[in-house]
């Protein structure tokens, strides 16, 4: 399995594993990501974070690995069906020590507080923290989120941002369906694999 990074990804001293997509700007703090991981576009991942976590079975004689592991199955069972994937959308922040299991969702534009144990699938702009995390508010109103994903800006060139008054919420809206609408800004592929190439900070 390749990872494939889009440009300008950051990820530190993180320990991450074959298999990963990382989409552009993305950055993550010296956190594990494991196989099976797709990470959006223009993501802030803190550090100590765990993704995609295993589950084990609990129910079973044992959950260590030797007993659902088709590397050992000493006993010829059939494969234990186990969810393998973690999709995390694009502009969402993760703050640091958070662990997300795998077989989730995490939305477009969510926000995962420090510390948070992610057992659930985070719906799109929704804010969730907590062990187990929870639902504690939207970042915006349901038709704001409605015409965000409608948009999805991060699919467009970086120029369609430029000039954009990002505080705003109304006005970035307005110039960027505007944008959008001319036709004159380009929808970037996705997952293409490329070296980073322009300088980046990692936020403190």
């Amino acid at each position: 399995m390749v990872n494939e990074f889009e440009k300008y990804v950051r990820t530190g001293r993180s320990s991450v594993f074959p298999g990963v997509k990382i989409g552009y700007r993305s950055y993550v703090n010296d956190s594990m990501i494991r196989s099976g991981t797709t990470i959006g576009r223009y993501c802030s991942i803190g550090r100590r974070c765990t993704l995609n976590a295993g589950r084990h079975p609990t129910d079973w004689l044992s959950t260590h690995p030797y007993f659902f592991d088709p590397e050992y199955n000493a006993a010829n069972l059939p494969p234990w069906d186990r969810p393998q994937r973690l999709d995390i959308g694009s502009d969402v922040w993760i703050g640091d020590n958070v662990v997300i299991l795998n077989g989730l969702t995490i939305g477009d534009g969510a926000v995962v507080g420090a510390g948070s144990i992610v057992t659930k699938d985070v719906p799109s702009y929704a804010i969730h923290a907590g062990a187990p995390a929870r639902l504690l508010r939207y970042r915006f109103s349901p038709k704001i989120i409605s015409e965000l994903l409608e948009l999805r800006w991060w699919d467009y060139e970086e120029a369609i941002l430029v000039d954009i008054p990002w505080n705003d919420i109304g006005k970035s809206l307005q110039i960027l369906r505007e944008r959008i609408n001319s036709g004159r800004y380009k929808i970037m592929p996705e997952h293409v694999a490329a070296r980073p190439e322009q300088p980046f900070r990692m936020p403190l």
